[in-house]
């Protein structure tokens, strides 16, 4: 009984502190750019900008024009990679297949498959 009392504790206990620190870290400063990249590229800084207002922004001609930007720059048809051809049915698979074929055991078989039971596959000794 005093250890399912003391298990109960510790596991109330663990909750509680796991609680307080997702509100901790929900209740940070704003994020960090991740690299020095973000925080020179202009385009970046204006998309922050326009997360930030939240609903206006969908009025904001400045976030339009950033968003069209954003997408054109994602979008936009790159240069193929032609370092290397591409062998589409190489010799060797990069891996194996998922689903191998499963075996046959005719020793396993009904005996209408087996070679020895003396009738087709598929006939009934005992008639249709």
């Amino acid at each position: 009984m005093t250890f399912r009392i003391a298990a109960i504790v510790l596991l109330a206990g663990t909750i509680v502190a796991c609680a307080v620190e997702v509100a901790r870290l929900g209740r940070g400063s704003d994020p960090q750019p991740s690299s020095m990249s973000e925080i020179s590229d202009p385009m970046a800084v204006e998309l922050a900008r326009c997360k930030a207002l939240g609903p206006e922004a969908a009025n904001d001609q400045a976030c339009k024009s950033a968003w069209r930007k954003s997408r054109e720059r994602f979008l936009a048809p790159g240069t193929p990679y032609q370092d290397r051809a591409i062998d589409l049915f190489p010799a060797t698979p990069d891996s194996p297949a998922r689903n191998p074929p499963s075996k046959i055991y005719l020793d396993h078989a009904p005996s209408d498959l087996r070679p020895d039971a003396g009738g087709k596959p598929g006939e009934n000794s005992e008639g249709p």
